[in-house]
C-alpha cells in the first residue's frame, strides 16, 4: 500500500476507500466546472457541443461511481474505471475545440483543463498496478 503524509505526523497506509473518494472528488469538480462553462454554449451555435461535453462528463462521474460500487481489484470495477478514463481523455478535445471556435475563454478553458487533468490523475492512480494491494 501506499504511504501518504498527514500534517507532519507519521504516515498511515492508504486504503482503496481513500483513493476511490478522492478520484470522485476530482471528478465531481471537473464535472461541476464543466457543466457551468457550457451553460452559456446552449444559447449559441454551440449547443451541440455543449450537450457532448455534459454528456462525456457525466457518463465519466457515472462510470467511475459504478466502478466503486464494484468489488475492488474486479473486471467490473476495471471496466468502469477504463469508461472514466476514456471519457475525461474524450472530453479534453471538446474543450479544445469549444475553445478553438470561440466559446470559451482562454482563462476558463485552462481552469478546465487543470481540474480535468487532475481528475484523470486520480482515475489513472487506481488503474496503475502499483496501486493494486
Amino acid at each position: 500500500m501506499a504511504l501518504i503524509p498527514t500534517m507532519g505526523m507519521l504516515s498511515r497506509p492508504e486504503h482503496d476507500s481513500d483513493r476511490r473518494l478522492r478520484a470522485f472528488r476530482a471528478t465531481d469538480a471537473f464535472a461541476l466546472e464543466a457543466f457551468q462553462a457550457v451553460r452559456v454554449l446552449g444559447k449559441s451555435e454551440g449547443e451541440m457541443l455543449a450537450r457532448e461535453i455534459r454528456r462525456v462528463a457525466a457518463r465519466s462521474g457515472g462510470s467511475l461511481v459504478a466502478a466503486s460500487a464494484a468489488a475492488p481489484g474486479g473486471d467490473a470495477e476495471r471496466r468502469g474505471l477504463e469508461v472514466a478514463r476514456s471519457g475525461l481523455l474524450e472530453v479534453r478535445y471538446y474543450l479544445y475545440l469549444a475553445r478553438r471556435l470561440g466559446f470559451l475563454d482562454i482563462k476558463r478553458y485552462r481552469s478546465l483543463v487543470t481540474q480535468q487533468d487532475a481528475a484523470l490523475r486520480e482515475v489513472e492512480s487506481l488503474l496503475s498496478p502499483a496501486a493494486s494491494p
